[in-house]
C-alpha cells in the first residue's frame, strides 16, 4: 500500500523516502490533497550485468555486435 505524502514533507524528508523506496515501499505525493505523482521502488528484473560490464559494452570501441552486447547486458538476452 502507497504512504500519502504532502510535496512539503517529500522535500523535508527526500533522503528517508529514497531509502524507504529502495527498500521497497510506495508512496503517493498529493498537492492541496490531490494526487500529483508516484514513487515506487525500481523492481530488480534479474539482470546480472553490472556497471563495468555496461560501461566496456558502450565504449564506442565494439564492434558490429556492439548493439547486441548492450542488449545482452541491460535485459539479459542471450
Amino acid at each position: 500500500m502507497n504512504k500519502i505524502l504532502g510535496i512539503k514533507e517529500l522535500q523535508l524528508n527526500l533522503k528517508r523516502v529514497a531509502d524507504a523506496a529502495q527498500k521497497g515501499e510506495s508512496f503517493t505525493i498529493v498537492r492541496d490533497s490531490k494526487p500529483v505523482f508516484t514513487i515506487q521502488p525500481i523492481k530488480d528484473e534479474g539482470r546480472t550485468g553490472t556497471w563495468d560490464d555496461f560501461r566496456k559494452a558502450v565504449s564506442f570501441k565494439g564492434g558490429k555486435d556492439l548493439s547486441q552486447n548492450i542488449d545482452e547486458i541491460v535485459y539479459g538476452n542471450n
